[in-house]
């Protein structure tokens, strides 16, 4: 276990600094307070006024400043700090800035492993969220249910999927990554388990709905774990990567899932099984090979084994000066994101934008058996109707070569800003890959509702999901990483309010999408979507030109003057 033995590891280094007599003893803090008391009255007031300044600290290069995009700035361990007048801390930090347990100096192989892990567990996790929607012909005959009712499945495992964002994120800042994806990722598959083993249709939707709930860790805290790992600059392409796997999973299962339902060598519960399967092998994976990366829980671990040696009661991390309990953290956490949406239109007008996408996403899972299927214009069997997603994972891997060119724009506008008074690129910058493929969006699906006719050839409209999911991609990133740097560190609230949003009203969607594509048909349904794509489409260039005037007016977000 990679996180037990990195909690041995700073156990052994508190013993090593002990016996070095690098630590302060209770010797040491006697002789400290018998000095104060002994001052004159307006030395001690001195003394205590004097507490009241932070004292420096020292982090690793190219850590971070917020708790998203950046993180807080650890000092040394040996540092003091009086949080009050009467009781003397010593913050515990990282050891210099080469610290190797601080994972931003994690090696280059280290940090691609943890990623790559992540990274697994999103394509899983997210392939989970739409794999049945794919078998709803074989449960509408084993539950004998309508179409729709079969895909409450899917619909009930997104909205699940939202309300667990609000409580995954304050889990995560109290033990720690590494214990919320084992821990929720094991629920999840004993819960992917019932449903596989699902006597009936109430017992099958209730066990989606809570694999949902507990599986939404790896998607809605992988930006939290990117953070945590990779510099600012580096996560201009870490995080294309890490996205691609989540929109990959959703799409790579309906072309799985169209395979096993008509099968007659395996049932329809075998989706259930194959992501049980996955999951296991990814539990194994995150225990084994991927260590504990959120700073303020490492350091809190050094500063209990700093404690536990010296026998001293004022070794603290930074983390722990500000005592909250985990009742509170929920709370803020489920209070802040509904604030934001409430209050702070930067974010209403991104997530109304990821809404729609989602809308479009997930209403091609029973969609694509009106264009493609064997009742709509082309006539495909289950099988090869769910091969036709494979033009849509296509767009999204392509959207990866526009990384270098904008890492590279990043990268000049990062120099160019040490010159500005803020020193830091302004979060407008973030919105290159938006502005890249936000016009590409209605032109995808006016062209795949338009070309969809039996007398044109099927790959007209698979070439058109290429586009499609290009340009999906390209707006995903720009969105989440436009927060990360507007908010900095209220951007957990402003990315939760988002993931809230589009699960859980894009999440019904699911279902209205088959009556919206029979009374409209395919043509006018795909027009209609393409029409709301067009109205969004100017967002990310009102917001390039506009965006500094816009948060100069918000309450949360960072001017960057």
């Amino acid at each position: 276990m990679q996180a037990l033995w990195q909690y041995r590891q700073l156990r052994q280094r508190a013993e090593q600094q002990y016996q070095s007599g690098e630590l302060s003893t209770v010797s040491d803090v006697n002789r400290s307070r018998q000095s104060v008391s002994s001052g004159t009255p307006s030395e001690k007031k001195d003394d205590l006024e004097d507490t009241s300044t932070p004292p420096a600290s020292t982090s690793a290069p190219g850590s971070p400043a917020s708790a998203h995009d950046q993180q807080p700035d650890f000092p040394a361990a040996g540092n003091r700090n009086q949080t009050d007048p009467h009781q003397e801390n010593i913050v515990v930090g990282f050891d210099g800035p080469d610290d190797p347990q601080n994972p931003q100096n994690w090696s280059y192989v280290k940090k691609w492993v943890v990623t790559c892990v992540i990274g697994s567990s999103a394509i899983v996790v997210s392939g989970s969220s739409g794999i049945d929607s794919e078998v709803s012909p074989q449960v509408m005959e084993a539950f004998g249910c309508s179409e729709e009712v079969a895909l409450l499945g899917t619909t009930l495992f997104m909205i699940a999927f939202g309300l667990g964002s609000l409580v995954s994120a304050p889990w995560s800042e109290v033990v720690g990554r590494n214990a919320v994806y084992i821990t929720s990722l094991t629920i999840f598959g004993l819960f992917t388990m019932g449903a596989g083993l699902a006597p009936n249709l109430q017992t099958w939707l209730v066990c989606r709905f809570f694999a949902g709930f507990f599986g939404c860790p790896p998607l809605t805290n992988f930006g939290g774990t990117t953070a945590d790992l990779w510099a600012p600059i580096d996560r201009t392409y870490i995080f294309p990567v890490l996205s691609c796997c989540t929109f990959l999973g959703p799409f790579m299962a309906p072309m799985i899932a169209d395979f096993i339902g008509p099968s007659p060598l395996v049932s329809w519960q075998w989706t259930e099984w194959l992501c049980l399967i996955l999951d296991g092998a990814l539990v194994a994976s995150i225990a084994l090979f991927a260590p504990e990366t959120y700073a303020p829980v490492i350091l809190s671990w050094k500063a209990r084994h700093l404690r536990k040696v010296t026998g001293l009661d004022i070794y603290r991390s930074e983390h722990e000066l500000v005592p909250i309990t985990l009742w509170q953290r929920l709370l803020s956490s489920m209070h802040l994101p509904i604030k934001f949406l409430l209050t702070e239109p930067i974010v209403d007008c991104f997530s109304l934008y990821m809404v729609i996408i989602y809308i479009i996403l997930f209403g091609f899972l029973p969609g694509y058996s009106f264009i493609f299927g064997k009742t709509g214009i082309y006539g495909l069997d289950q099988n090869h109707t769910g091969l036709c997603f494979i033009g849509m994972n296509v767009g999204f891997l392509l959207s990866l070569l526009t990384i270098w060119p904008v890492y590279s724009r990043f990268k000049r506008k990062t120099e160019e800003a040490k010159s500005t008074a803020s020193g830091r690129v302004v979060p407008e910058e973030r919105l290159v890959y938006a502005m890249i493929g936000a016009p590409w969006l209605p032109v995808s699906l006016f062209w795949m509702g338009w070309t969809s006719w039996a007398h044109v050839s099927l790959w007209s409209p698979i070439v058109a999901s290429v586009l499609f999911g290009f340009s999906v991609m390209q707006v995903f990133i720009s969105c989440y990483q436009y927060l990360i740097d507007a908010y900095e560190s209220r951007a957990a609230s402003a990315l939760v309010g988002m993931t809230l949003s589009r699960y859980v009203i894009s999440g019904p969607m699911v279902i209205v999408s088959v009556p919206m594509y029979e009374n409209l048909g395919v043509h006018w349904a795909l027009t209609l979507l393409g029409c709301l794509a067009l109205l969004m489409a100017p967002v990310p260039f009102i917001f390039y030109r506009y965006g500094a005037t816009i948060r100069k007016y918000s309450k949360s977000a960072d001017s960057f003057e």
